[in-house]
């Protein structure tokens, strides 16, 4: 975009924020909501239009950059947090006793970003985008505080859990924001910009969890992640704008689906719980897994029937998934993103540590070639958006690299080449960096503008979603398999059933010490845990080929929302 026509095209969008401003400039105007005669569709249509132009805030460049740094910083430190929790379990698991139980600190992370996801686009439409944002980071940082202070695994659960809360506000706030204060065609490189914070945070974060558990303490990384996501929250409150609504605080509190969001959480949690545990901590025919799963279908049906029929505001519109076929593949693939690409951040450390038996910094090393190239790819295909004003062939581009990187896991063994690692980790960021941001701004093209916030909460809602599920599923599928190679041929290599037990309580550790057990039993471990993983990449490269394939049904139409007229 030549220099002429980035300021026309800021000088439009400031004269648009203005007009919007001063039709929202007094904070007790009601507007009318009910009408005896009204269709739920077209109330639906006109309170999200009406809510999400109350939002519109395109910003000269200064305060956009200062903007952009502040939201920056919120997402790099919520990254962080997430991705250090791999290095960090095998400590807390040492100190809290809780071998056997350890991953829930990573799906009852993702089950409550999952459950509160949803929430979060509405919520910013109803309310002001900043404050929801300031909320969820004091969330965040508080609980970030009460992670060191927990004394048992169910108390660390829970707290990880609320950790959640604040973490998935914060990745879909920055994100909201970001689309408010600049036009859909430059999206792509400010999308960008946060996708590379996405990728130091990630590759900051094992380092930092590293560091702590060498020198100091686990503990002592989240007493000091406290303080910088409360400064974070400081800098959000000075730099980025404060944009509201026309209702009054009442009327927003009416706007809020409730059934909604009850429904909805129920049949997460309990759908995920029996998901996760099930062939190890229960039965599958177990009354427990079957009831369970009952209870969570029936409120997933209660939650459509809502979202179709009842609700104002719905969290989920389904109206999404009736565009077009475009925006429902985009927003479908992000399930089975989530699946793949937080399973292989979590078992690639696990493969490093426990079949390699590299240490917890040197892992944290390797996984270096996969972020570093992630950000930077991130980067530059925001600016090929931009510049050229399509996204399909970066998204194309990025999950053929996915695929074959997910696919080039199989080439790993119990003594593979580090070079053939860094390589594998190289195609898969390559593939994930160009599709991270790419298709929030695909998805908003192929929405309507009103939409906006709500396409990128259900984007994050279904990418955190897949995320809960591939890690519930990954670990059952994990368990189950080395469990059952243990128990049939552990007694071969002269294991005792005691030794047997004792290990397959280990099997979610990742600092496992095989030292004093026999070089044949050692190698019959090491296979034991390479076999199983091996089952774990083959659902993650099926969830990447579903991405693959669902980008076939995808129309690149330019980067302008579908009500706005396109550039020629």
């Amino acid at each position: 975009m030549s220099n002429s026509s980035r300021k026309s095209s800021l000088e439009a969008g400031v004269e648009r924020t203005q007009e919007v401003q001063q039709n929202f400039s007094n904070e007790d105007q009601e507007l009318p909501l009910e009408s005896d005669n009204a269709d739920p569709l077209q109330l639906e249509k006109r309170l999200s239009r009406d809510l999400a132009d109350s939002h519109d805030n395109i910003l000269s460049i200064g305060k956009l950059i200062a903007v952009l740094l502040s939201l920056s910083l919120s997402i790099f430190l919520s990254f962080v947090d997430q991705t250090a929790i791999p290095n960090l379990l095998p400590s807390i698991a040492d100190d809290l006793n809780a071998h056997s139980t350890i991953s829930w600190a990573g799906t009852s992370l993702y089950i409550s970003n999952t459950v509160f996801m949803v929430l979060f686009g509405r919520f910013s439409d109803i309310f002001s985008r900043k404050y929801v944002l300031l909320f969820s980071l004091v969330i965040l940082g508080f609980m970030e505080l009460a992670c060191g202070f927990a004394q048992t695994p169910y108390q660390f659960y829970l707290f990880r859990g609320l950790c959640g809360v604040g973490a998935g506000g914060v990745n879909s706030l920055t994100n909201t924001i970001v689309s408010d204060v600049v036009t859909l065609k430059e999206r792509g490189k400010y999308q960008g910009v946060l996708g590379l914070f996405v990728g130091l945070g990630n590759a900051l974060g094992p380092f930092l969890a590293s560091a702590f558990v060498m020198h100091l303490s686990w503990r002592k990384f989240f007493w000091a992640l406290c303080p910088l996501i409360l400064c974070s929250a400081c800098i959000v409150y000075a730099f980025v704008p404060y944009t509201h609504t026309g209702y009054n605080f009442k009327l927003k509190l009416l706007q809020v689906d409730y059934p909604g969001f009850f429904t909805s959480a129920v049949a997460i949690i309990f759908t995920l719980i029996p998901l996760s545990g099930g062939g190890s901590s229960f039965e599958w025919n177990s009354a427990f897994s079957i009831s369970f799963f009952c209870i969570g279908g029936v409120f997933f049906v209660l939650f459509i029937l809502n979202e179709k029929f009842v609700a104002k505001l719905p969290l989920l519109p389904l109206h999404l998934f009736q565009t077009n076929i475009s925006l429902t593949a985009l927003l479908s693939q992000n399930f089975f993103l989530g699946t793949s690409y937080f399973s292989t951040l979590y078992y690639t450390p696990y493969y490093l540590q426990v079949v390699r038996g590299f240490s917890i910094l040197r892992s944290a090393e390797f996984m270096l070639s996969f972020v570093i190239i992630q950000a930077t790819c991130s980067v530059i295909s925001g600016q090929i958006v931009s510049r050229t004003g399509h996204y399909l062939h970066v998204i194309w581009f990025g999950y053929i690299f996915w695929a074959v990187g997910t696919s080039l896991c199989f080439l790993w063994h119990t003594d593979t080449k580090n070079g053939v690692i860094i390589g594998t980790n190289l195609v898969q960021g390559i593939g994930i960096g160009s599709i991270f941001q790419t298709t929030i701004v695909a998805a908003q093209a192929q929405s309507y503008k009103k939409d906006r916030a709500v396409i990128i909460s259900t984007r994050n809602f279904l990418r955190f979603l897949g995320a809960a599920v591939g890690l519930a599923i990954c670990s059952t599928i994990l368990s189950n398999s080395y469990l059952k190679i243990l128990r049939k041929d552990g007694s071969n290599v002269g294991l005792t059933q005691t030794e047997i037990a004792s290990l397959g309580k280990l099997v979610y550790s990742q600092d496992i010490s095989l030292t004093g057990y026999t070089t044949d039993q050692v190698k019959f471990l090491k296979i034991a845990y390479m076999t199983s993983l091996r089952h774990v990449y083959s659902f993650i490269v099926a969830s990447a080929g579903c991405c693959l394939l669902s980008t076939s049904f995808v129309r690149d139409n330019g980067v302008q929302p579908l009500d706005v007229p396109r550039e020629k």
